[in-house]
């Protein structure tokens, strides 16, 4: 079994390069901008913010599109399988932009995060229980795509079943970053959760209004 299907490889391949050019970017435009000193490390502490901001914001890109492809949403258009991978770039994308993000937790001197606090739930002591919230979508985004991608070693109910946890899990992160992002007073800010939130909503309720289960493809099954 490949990871990657052969036709997937360029473009997940420029997709990587292209993240890593943007992340290279930023970090080093961010030095030259800002060259913080160590006592204060800013540097770490903007890469913590923009790098999160980002991992969400590709987090709930995958599930709005992960959601309106199980809802036929694209299949007038005849853009189901483009969609589809799209969702599954993006969920992959998700993982460089939160190591980022954890990194530059670890590194800022402003609030101690060592490894326990980063990977164990609700060990943190700033904000532990929407702390610890994020982790718990760290572990949840992990098996979701790591099954996405052993879709042919396991049962349809098993996928489906362990999918289902992204309802949860979106809730979850988007409490972690309203509660412990620094930026949510900015209206921007707010925008960047409240937009995808109510786009959830609005699919949900549509599943709800249109009750038929996921319809699996070739493509989505990938």
């Amino acid at each position: 079994m490949e990871l990657i299907h052969e036709e997937q490889r360029f473009p997940f391949v420029l997709a990587l390069i292209l993240s890593a050019i943007v992340v290279a970017f930023a970090f080093f435009f961010t030095h030259l901008v800002n060259p913080a000193p160590a006592t204060k490390n800013l540097t770490y502490w903007y890469m913590a913010r923009s790098a999160g901001l980002t991992a969400y914001i590709l987090l709930a890109l995958s599930v709005l599109l992960g959601a309106s492809t199980t809802r036929s949403l694209w299949d007038r258009w005849r853009l189901r399988k483009f969609v589809t991978h799209i969702h599954q770039y993006c969920a992959l994308l998700v993982f460089p932009f939160l190591f980022f993000h954890l990194w530059g937790l670890h590194q800022d001197t402003s609030i101690v995060f060592n490894l326990p606090n980063l990977l164990i739930p609700f060990f943190q002591t700033y904000r532990p229980i929407p702390a610890g919230l994020g982790v718990l979508t760290l572990y949840g985004w992990l098996l979701i795509v790591a099954t996405s991608y052993l879709r042919e070693r396991i049962t349809v109910g098993v996928w489906r079943s362990i999918h289902y946890i992204s309802i949860p899990m979106f809730i979850a992160v988007t409490m972690h970053g309203l509660l412990t992002g620094t930026d949510t007073r900015q209206h921007w800010a707010l925008a960047i959760y409240i937009i995808p939130s109510a786009l959830f909503v609005l699919l949900m309720l549509r599943g709800r209004s249109r009750p038929a289960g996921p319809r699996l493809d070739k493509a989505s099954a990938r």
